[in-house]
């Protein structure tokens, strides 16, 4: 009996390394630039997520119009006229949501009306840390250093070493030893942001790091549930190898509005906590 080929699960591990390589330069160099050249850009990513997430809700194109043009307009409006208004805007698209859900009889009003929210205030949140002066661009690229080794340890930890399952329900492949290295590889990465941006060698950016890496895998198992009631493996086929807008940013999305929260109650950012 032949075995089975292993080159499918390499090939497509290597379409996911180079497009990546493609796409990880190009958002730290949005963040890195940032002004309009990096709302411009949550703008576009936005609006992606919103049409994918609209689509993973079966919707038609009215919702999808609704979602797209209320996600890809909040950091324009953010950055215009500030958070108020913004959060306005969101509210008010959230209360839209649900009444065309329900006018037109939609299948899935909670997924909607819930996805529009949590988006919503996900870009906002993104946006709101970036505009900060002092340290917008170093705290985006700490949190994007966090989620990349999140998903990159908890990949190789949890093929490499297996175990029980993380939640079998939602996401199969997913192990606490998976977990446990993707808050090891975040604790890591997370330091180094800190001290090569910061100067600062407090272990607790470490601890910051590990922590964050927990949202970031509850972000990730909420989008596996999402898709998985949709019964699809991705939130589209816009990137290779990858699936999705929403694929690629669904730890980001948790771990952005957690940091931007704990920044609110703290009067800083979990980068200046020395």
């Amino acid at each position: 009996m032949a075995r089975p080929s292993a080159r499918p699960e390499l090939s497509n591990l290597t379409l996911r390394v180079l497009s990546a390589a493609v796409i990880l330069p190009l958002a730290v160099a949005m963040v890195w630039l940032g002004a309009w050249y990096f709302v411009f850009f949550i703008a576009l990513m936005g609006a992606a997520m919103g049409w994918e997430y609209a689509r993973l809700c079966r919707s038609g194109t009215a919702i999808r119009a609704i979602l797209t043009i209320l996600l890809g307009a909040a950091p324009v409006i953010l950055t215009v006229n500030g958070a108020l208004p913004a959060l306005g805007w969101i509210a008010a698209g959230v209360a839209v949501m649900a009444v065309v859900t329900v006018l037109r009889r939609t299948a899935e009003k909670i997924l909607l009306v819930a996805g529009c929210a949590y988006l919503g205030v996900a870009v906002l949140a993104i946006t709101w840390l970036r505009l900060s002066p002092d340290t917008g661009a170093l705290v985006l690229l700490w949190i994007v250093a966090v989620v990349v080794a999140t998903d990159i340890g908890a990949y190789f930890a949890g093929r490499g070493i297996g175990g029980p399952k993380l939640a079998p329900r939602v996401s199969p492949s997913k192990t606490w030893a998976g977990l446990l290295g993707g808050m090891l590889c975040a604790a890591l990465a997370g330091w180094v942001i800190g001290y090569f941006g910061t100067g600062a060698e407090s272990v607790f950016i470490a601890v910051a790091g590990a922590a964050f890496a927990i949202v970031a895998q509850l972000g990730d198992l909420a989008e596996s549930a999402v898709k998985r009631h949709a019964g699809v493996k991705d939130s589209g086929n816009l990137i290779p190898g990858h699936g999705g807008i929403l694929d690629r940013l669904d730890g980001f999305l948790a771990v952005a509005p957690a940091v931007a929260l704990v920044t609110i109650a703290a009067g800083e950012s979990p980068l200046e906590w020395f």
